[in-house]
């Protein structure tokens, strides 16, 4: 059974969104979003679509485990999701834990982790259990 996640990555003009199956915790998480930067335009470039597509190819390693979506709420059975910007050409990132109620698993909110930088989310991730 996977950890199931959404990665929506932003800028002024669009939202793009990738579903990942496993891995989604936010140790597994803020590294998966760091890996993109080798592909991606070099900071401070960022465009959402673009990263979005660093990201896929920087972490896709088998069939089934990373494809597009059209966000968090196409998804029943997510643990968390993610946002991406890069305001003032820094990454920032904003960790939600998808919440659930009752029998079907009717998702119920998403709950608010952390929101920072990259540095910051990947040292908040080494030690959020």
């Amino acid at each position: 059974m996977g950890t199931r996640a959404v990665y929506t990555f932003i800028d002024e003009d669009s939202r793009h969104s990738v579903y990942k199956h496993w891995d989604g915790y936010p140790k597994w998480a803020c590294r998966f979003i760091a890996n993109a930067l080798e592909l991606a335009w070099p900071l401070p470039r960022f465009e959402a679509d673009e990263y979005a597509a660093a990201f896929v190819a920087a972490n896709k390693k088998e069939a089934g485990n990373v494809r597009l979506t059209s966000g968090p709420s196409a998804h029943g059975d997510l643990e968390y999701a993610y946002e991406v910007r890069c305001p003032e050409g820094r990454i920032r990132i904003s960790i939600f834990k998808v919440g659930y109620l009752g029998p079907g698993l009717r998702r119920t909110e998403l709950q608010p982790l952390f929101e920072g930088t990259l540095e910051d989310a990947l040292q908040f991730s080494a030690t959020y259990n």
